[in-house]
């Protein structure tokens, strides 16, 4: 199991302090609007590997089967 780090999306919609709560972070006062989790290539998560944040994107780019597993890939394809 890997911790992702994920990407806040600061549109000017979103709420100073909410995420920020949700986190346990400090606000910094700009809007933080949404929480992006996965491997959307605007934002994707990162994952420590190899002693270094990567990409959730590339990381299952490069082993769609050994990340997601047989049937994922055969249901919803290496993406």
């Amino acid at each position: 199991m890997d911790r992702l780090i994920n990407t806040v999306r600061p549109y000017p919609w979103g709420s100073p302090t909410a995420l920020p709560a949700l986190m346990g972070t400090t606000p910094d006062g700009s809007p933080q609007a949404e929480l992006w989790m996965g491997a959307h290539p605007g934002a994707p998560s990162r994952v420590q590997r190899e002693g270094r944040p990567r990409g959730l994107d590339r990381i299952i780019e490069e082993d769609p089967r050994g990340e997601l597993g047989d049937t994922v890939v055969r249901r919803f394809g290496p993406r």
